[in-house]
């Protein structure tokens, strides 16, 4: 086998072999409008046949020469790999890669220079619903509350419709940042969200769905698609009107589109883990998710390949301080 960086008359051998969003290479161009490097990898056997691939991003880090690289939801990690991408690494004068394999229920094996991360980028579990099953067999694996939810929502005339245009999505916008300031959470600023739609619009991988009780819209979800698989990475909800559980019945819809587009597995795109606790943060969206059956798996990890072991021990402490104030700036902006 054999490891070479691709060009953009590669893309189609290149996203043939994408199973996740974040892996595409229309998300690299995202990346790259973001400022960020993209090297888009592609392994091919003897008979030179692409078998695998997967991009890895540099962020830089700002007012230094340093950047910081991440392969999300990418291939199980090699030998191979993890050569190719320290010789790029060094080019880029990264500090360390962090990979979080979309790789689930296994275990990692040893690799030198790669440790477990402080820090995770994806949440390290997800529900996986099986989107083979017919509807009855999906209403009777939720939780009964969700099912009464989701029939308050019907009895209220709560309605759905898709609306994947400009104008659904400023919809979706809007409620996705009253709700980041009422919840008090970060989130990435609305010119990252407009630039990943004006990216991501005309792929066929997105869709925006939205539900409304008295011409008000409540809920709205962006939702992606990609090969057989479903995605739910944003989601967001007005806190009036609450009573009609609008989200509920707007899930609901979003796992029949699922099944109408011919997915087999919906990603509800992370989650606690088995222990959850009431106290922990997220777990509002945790119990939410977890209401509609899916099967709880756990991701083999998050690592970081470590180039620079000096600054590394820097970044993580002073990243610690850093996230603990964006945290704060984002309470403080919820009063």
């Amino acid at each position: 086998m054999f490891t070479k960086i691709l060009t953009i008359k590669d893309k189609e051998k290149y996203d043939s072999l994408i199973i996740h969003p974040v892996q595409t290479w229309e998300w690299g161009d995202f990346q790259i409008s973001q400022g960020h490097t993209v090297y888009r990898l592609g392994v091919f056997d003897k008979n030179d046949k692409i078998i695998s691939a997967y991009s890895v991003s540099f962020h830089k880090i700002p007012k230094t020469k340093f950047s910081i690289g991440t392969i999300l939801r990418g291939p199980d990690i090699t030998d191979e790999m993890l050569n190719e991408v320290t010789k790029i690494a060094k080019t880029e004068n990264a500090i360390f890669v962090k990979f979080e394999p979309d790789v689930i229920n296994k275990k990692l094996g040893h690799f030198r220079n790669l440790k477990k991360s402080p820090k995770v980028a994806f949440y390290p579990h997800t529900f996986l619903i099986d989107l083979t099953k017919s509807e009855n067999q999906l209403l009777e694996e939720m939780h009964p509350k969700t099912r009464y939810n989701i029939r308050i929502a019907n009895r209220h005339g709560v309605e759905i419709r898709e609306e994947t245009n400009d104008k659904g999505f400023e919809i979706y916008l809007k409620i996705l940042f009253e709700t980041t300031k009422r919840q008090g959470f970060y989130l990435h600023t609305q010119k990252y969200h407009r630039d990943l739609w004006k990216q991501l619009k005309n792929t066929g991988m997105v869709h925006i769905m939205l539900a409304s009780y008295q011409n008000e819209v409540l809920s709205a979800f962006m939702i992606f698609k990609l090969k057989d698989q479903l995605f739910y990475p944003y989601g967001a909800s007005l806190h009036t009107n609450r009573q009609v559980m609008a989200q509920n019945l707007l899930m609901w819809e979003v796992i029949k589109l699922g099944q109408k587009l011919k997915c087999k597995t919906f990603d509800m795109w992370g989650c606690l883990g088995p222990r959850a606790k009431e106290t922990e943060n997220g777990f509002g969206f945790h119990r939410f998710k977890q209401g509609y059956g899916g099967q709880l798996v756990e991701y083999v990890g998050t690592y970081d390949l470590i180039i620079n072991p000096t600054f590394y021990k820097i970044y993580n402490s002073v990243d610690k301080i850093r996230w603990k104030l964006l945290r704060f700036k984002a309470k403080i902006s919820r009063k």
